[in-house]
């Protein structure tokens, strides 16, 4: 095996991915499994995935190993390249800044929507995303902070006509919340994003759509800064 190939078993000093599966391993399990080791840098970035190798390290089959495959090079981690083979994408500055730039052309666009046209019950149905959100972040809980939070931008993006905006909007947000995951933010950001939250319904609900415009990109600006601090901070040190 090349110092590229990923390694048939996890790192000695990996315990979260040394945990073995209690059945062989299938289907969007094998997807998720395999996502959340490319994120986390287990598999580092231009690492070779071998069919064997997945079968190896995840108990799965060959179908299963092929599948989440072709699925992770459909959300642009994997990289087919004919007669060459899978290889890991770099999940790097780069990649984290492509995410934030589509979000700033488009979440913009968005919101100014939600802010001039939302009905009163979808206003009143954001805030109450947002009490929840706001008690997440003030009790510190992590898992409760990631659930509102994500719930209340995909409400906004639920309310927008533009399907395919939503549908380019879902996806970098599942990017980003992939990030979180394993990046997760500290509780001074989680409050901090809260109450860029707060801001944000005050413009909506003064009809402001150019205010609320420019609230979501500092809002952007601030979560893309603090994202890529954490990534810094726990990558290894030379």
């Amino acid at each position: 095996m090349s110092a590229t190939d990923l390694p048939a078993t996890a790192p000695d000093d990996d315990p979260e991915a040394q945990k073995p599966a209690a059945r062989p391993e299938s289907g969007p399990k094998l997807q998720q499994r395999l996502r959340a080791d490319i994120v986390a840098g287990r598999i580092p970035s231009g690492s070779r995935l071998k069919v064997a190798d997945i079968i190896a390290r995840y108990n799965t089959s060959t179908n299963p190993a092929r599948e989440a495959l072709h699925a992770l090079e459909g959300e642009g981690l994997v990289v087919l390249t004919p007669n060459r083979g899978a290889r890991v994408r770099a999940i790097d500055d780069t990649f984290v800044n492509c995410i934030f730039d589509i979000r700033r052309l488009i979440e913009p666009y968005i919101v100014r929507w939600f802010a001039e046209y939302a009905t009163a019950e979808d206003r009143q149905q954001l805030r109450q995303i947002q009490v929840e959100c706001q008690k997440a972040a003030d009790a510190g809980d992590l898992a409760g902070f990631h659930k509102h939070n994500r719930d209340f931008h995909d409400f906004i993006i639920s309310r927008h006509f533009n399907t395919e905006a939503a549908r380019i909007m879902r996806t970098q947000n599942a990017w980003l919340r992939l990030l979180t995951s394993e990046f997760p933010p500290t509780p001074p950001q989680m409050r901090r994003s809260s109450a860029d939250h707060w801001e944000l319904i005050a413009a909506m609900d003064e009809f402001d759509a150019d205010r609320a415009a420019q609230i979501i990109l500092d809002h952007s600006e601030r979560s893309q800064v603090a994202l890529m601090g954490r990534m810094q901070r726990k990558r290894p040190q030379n």
